[in-house]
C-alpha cells in the first residue's frame, strides 16, 4: 500500500509537469500546432507583401520564407482573385512556386511537387484571363512536370479544370469538354461538390453554345443544386440563366421564366463586370426570344451585342447579331444586316476571324437583298451552325478554294493578281 509520503511525492511531479518546461511538459495538440504554423505564415505573407514589388521575388528565394503554408497561402489568395486581377494573381502563384522551389525535407516531396504543380496551373490561368494564350500554354506544360499525384487526386482535377477554360477560349470545344467531364469525376470522386457543380457548369455553357440544349440541361440542373455556395457568385446566375435559355430553346416557356425569376433574384450577387453583365443581358434576351416576348427580345440582344464588340469578343458579338436578325425577322422588321456588317468592319481588326464572320453575315444580307424572306429562319439558322464551324476552327473559311482558284496564274510579273 502506498503510504502518504509516496502520495505527497507523486503529487508534487504531477504539479511540476503541468507548470514546469522540460521532459515533463505536454506536447502541443495537433490543432494548437496547425494554429500556430498558420499564424506564422500569415506573418511572413504580411511582410512579404509589404516589401516593394521588385523586391518580393528575392525575399521569397531566402531562407526565412521557407515555409511550404506560406505558399498555400499565396495559391490561395491567387485563386481568389482570378478573374477579376488576373496581373495580381499571377505574381502571388509566382511567388508562391519560388517559395516552393527551395530546398525542403524529402518527407516534403509530394507537398512540394503539388504546390509546385497548382502554382503553374494559376499562372496559366492567370495569363489566359489575361489574353496571353501563348504564356498559359507554357504554364502547363510546366505544370505536367509536378503533377505526381494520384490519377485522381484534386491537385489533377484542378489542372484539367484550368486548362479546359483555355481549350475552350482556343475553340478547341471537344477537347475542353473531354477535361470538364475528368474534373467533374475527380471531384466526385473527393467530394468536393462546388467544383464538380462548376464543371458541370461550364459543360453546360459549352453545350448552350454548340446549340445542343437537349445535354446542356442536365449538367445545368445538377450545378444548380450546388453552386449558391461557390466562391464565384456570378457562376451561380449565369447557370440560371443557361438552364432558363435551354427550357426555353425546349418549348417549355413556363419553366423558362420560372428559373429566369429565381436567377435575377441574385443578380445583386454578380460581379461588376461588364463582360459578364453584357452575357446576362444576352441570356436574358434569348429566353425572351425563344418564349415569344418579340418586345424585349430586340433590346436586349442588341445591347448585348454592342457591349460584345466594345469588349473585342468577335464571335459573341456576331452570335448576337444573329440572335437579333432572326427576332427582327420574326416581326417584319430586318431590311438589313448593314447595321451589324459595320460594326463588325470597324470594331475588329481585319483577320481570318473577322473574315469568317463577315462572310456568315454576308449570307443573310445577300438573302435579303434577293427578297428571300419567307426563308430567312432557315437562313439563320444555318449561318448560326456556319459560325459555330468557324468559331471551331477559323481556318475552314477557306474551305472551298479550288486548287485551280488559289493557284491561277497572273499576269503580272510579281505573281500578284492585277
Amino acid at each position: 500500500m502506498m503510504d502518504r509520503s509516496d502520495r505527497s511525492d507523486r503529487l508534487d511531479r504531477s504539479d511540476r509537469q503541468d507548470h514546469e518546461p522540460g521532459m515533463y511538459a505536454r506536447t502541443p495538440s495537433p490543432l494548437k500546432q496547425m494554429e500556430e504554423q498558420t499564424a506564422e505564415a500569415r506573418r511572413l505573407f504580411d511582410r512579404l507583401l509589404e516589401t516593394a514589388a521588385d523586391q518580393r521575388m528575392t525575399l521569397a528565394a531566402s531562407e526565412e520564407l521557407r515555409n511550404l503554408r506560406l505558399a498555400d497561402l499565396l495559391l490561395e489568395e491567387s485563386l481568389e482573385l482570378q478573374p477579376a486581377e488576373p496581373l495580381l494573381s499571377e505574381e502571388l502563384a509566382s511567388l508562391g512556386f519560388q517559395i516552393a522551389t527551395q530546398p525542403y525535407e524529402t518527407c516534403l516531396a509530394s507537398r512540394v511537387d503539388d504546390a509546385k504543380a497548382r502554382a503553374s496551373v494559376l499562372i496559366g490561368g492567370a495569363r489566359r484571363l489575361a489574353g496571353d494564350r501563348a504564356g498559359a500554354e507554357e504554364a502547363f506544360r510546366c505544370a505536367v512536370t509536378y503533377l505526381t499525384c494520384p490519377p485522381d487526386s484534386i491537385e489533377r482535377g484542378f489542372y484539367c479544370q484550368q486548362l479546359a477554360a483555355l481549350r475552350r477560349d482556343q475553340g478547341r470545344d471537344d477537347e475542353a469538354t473531354g477535361l470538364l467531364w475528368r474534373a467533374a469525376l475527380i471531384y466526385n470522386e473527393n467530394s468536393d461538390l462546388l467544383e464538380e457543380g462548376a464543371c458541370l457548369a461550364e459543360l453546360g455553357f459549352l453545350f448552350v453554345a454548340d446549340d445542343q440544349v437537349h445535354r446542356a440541361v442536365l449538367p445545368l440542373s445538377r450545378a444548380c443544386e450546388v453552386l449558391d455556395l461557390h466562391r464565384d457568385a456570378t457562376l451561380a446566375v449565369l447557370t440560371r440563366l443557361a438552364l432558363a435559355v435551354c427550357h426555353a430553346r425546349l418549348g417549355d416557356a413556363d419553366k423558362a421564366q420560372r428559373i429566369l425569376k429565381a436567377a435575377r433574384t441574385m443578380y445583386s450577387r454578380i460581379a461588376d463586370s461588364s463582360r459578364q453583365l453584357a452575357h446576362v443581358t444576352w441570356m436574358e434576351g434569348k429566353v425572351a426570344a425563344f418564349t415569344a416576348n418579340l418586345e424585349d427580345a430586340p433590346g436586349l440582344l442588341d445591347t448585348a451585342r454592342k457591349a460584345f464588340v466594345q469588349q473585342g469578343r468577335l464571335y459573341d458579338a456576331a452570335f448576337a447579331g444573329l440572335d437579333l436578325a432572326a427576332v427582327l425577322a420574326r416581326t417584319g422588321r430586318l431590311e438589313s444586316l448593314h447595321f451589324i456588317i459595320h460594326d463588325v468592319v470597324e470594331g475588329f481588326r481585319a483577320d481570318v476571324g473577322q473574315v469568317g464572320v463577315l462572310r456568315v453575315l454576308g449570307t443573310v444580307e445577300s438573302a435579303l437583298l434577293r427578297g428571300r424572306r419567307a426563308e430567312l429562319e432557315e437562313i439563320i439558322t444555318a449561318a448560326g451552325e456556319r459560325l459555330r464551324r468557324y468559331r471551331r476552327n477559323p481556318l475552314l473559311v477557306f474551305e472551298g478554294m479550288t486548287m485551280s482558284q488559289s493557284s491561277r496564274p497572273s499576269s503580272s510579273p510579281l505573281g500578284a493578281s492585277a
